[in-house]
Parts: C-alpha cells; structure tokens; sequence
C-alpha cells in the first residue's frame, strides 16, 4: 500500500507538447478563401515559456509555445509561407498552476500583437486569460494531469486568439487588406 502512494510522487514532470497544443480546425476559427490572413502571417517573438524540471513541475517551454502557435496558424491557412504581410509577437506571460488538487486547473495568459510588416501599424492586439481542468479521470500521476492541464489551456488560449482574429477581421475587413491600424 505504502509503495502504490509513493508511486505518483515518484513520477517526473514532463513539459507540454507541441502536438497537444496545436488547436484544430472549427467553425469560429476558419478564415474565408478570399481573407487577407490567407497565408499571411509571419511569426515574431514568440516566447515567455519556462523549461520543464523534471524534478519539479510541468511547464510550456518558447519552443513548445511557438511551435503549437506555428502549427495553429499553418493549420489555419494563416501561416505565410514566405515573407508575410503580418508579423505575429505572443508572450506566454503566466501559467497559473495548482499546488495539488484532484482535478488540476491551469490558467493561462498570453499577450498577442499582429503588425502589418509594410506599415508597422498594429492591427490586432489583445491579451488572453484561458483555463483549462484536467479531471482526475484524465491521469492517475498529479505530474501526468499538470501537463494535460497546462497543454489544455495553452490550446484554448490559442483557440481563443484565432477566434477573435477571425472575428476582428469579419468585423473590420479593410484593416487586414490594407493594413490599417486599429482603431
């Protein structure tokens, strides 16, 4: 009995992947065939992330973060392929993490701006508070839920950004045509 406790404290933290993150396709994030964010974006700054310890707890690293952004844009057909008409910066700013629970909610915020490259003109900025739970079901090791958490939040955040993205732009379509800045 003492060993079947001891075993999730045993476990080691491992951090987010990119996979888990990366938000698929849905009705509130599709763009039209003729939108100005078609293959538009070219990535920036994109960080804030920590490394994982193993020893410690569950985090989202730069590479994971800008990965998962990355592949959400190229899922979405708004990833430029060359060049780009906007440059995207994101900063994960914090990951509020449980100390213990059952369930584990994390809660994530996440600074974004989208700047016209001819311009420098920003057209869309906004920061982002999404939070994710990862029920006990989800994982018996706390370490395995943290991460299911932390990988969960960061994805509905990026679902979030795309989101609103898609509905700046059915709400204002010249400033991503032209590039104008927000007003």
């Amino acid at each position: 009995m003492v060993l079947a406790l001891a075993l999730p404290l045993a476990a080691c933290a491992s951090g987010a992947t990119p996979g888990a993150m990366t938000v698929p396709l849905s009705p509130d994030t599709i763009i039209a065939e003729g939108s100005g964010l078609r293959q538009a974006i070219a990535t920036g700054t994109l960080g804030g992330g920590q490394e994982t310890n193993p020893m410690w707890t569950s985090q989202v690293s730069n590479e994971a973060f800008a990965t998962a952004l990355r592949q959400s844009l190229g899922t979405h057909a708004m990833l430029a392929i060359q060049g780009g008409r906007f440059r995207l910066d994101a900063t994960l700013g914090t990951l509020r993490q449980p100390l213990m629970g059952a369930s584990l909610e994390v809660t994530s915020t996440v600074a974004y701006r989208l700047t016209a490259v001819a311009s420098g003109a920003v057209v869309f900025e906004r920061t982002i508070e999404a939070a994710y739970t990862a029920p006990f079901s989800a994982a018996f090791a706390a370490v395995e839920r943290l991460r299911l958490a932390n990988e969960g939040s960061v994805r509905e955040n990026i679902r979030q950004f795309l989101a609103a993205l898609v509905a700046e732009e059915a709400r204002n379509p010249q400033a991503f045509r032209a590039g104008t800045p927000i007003s």
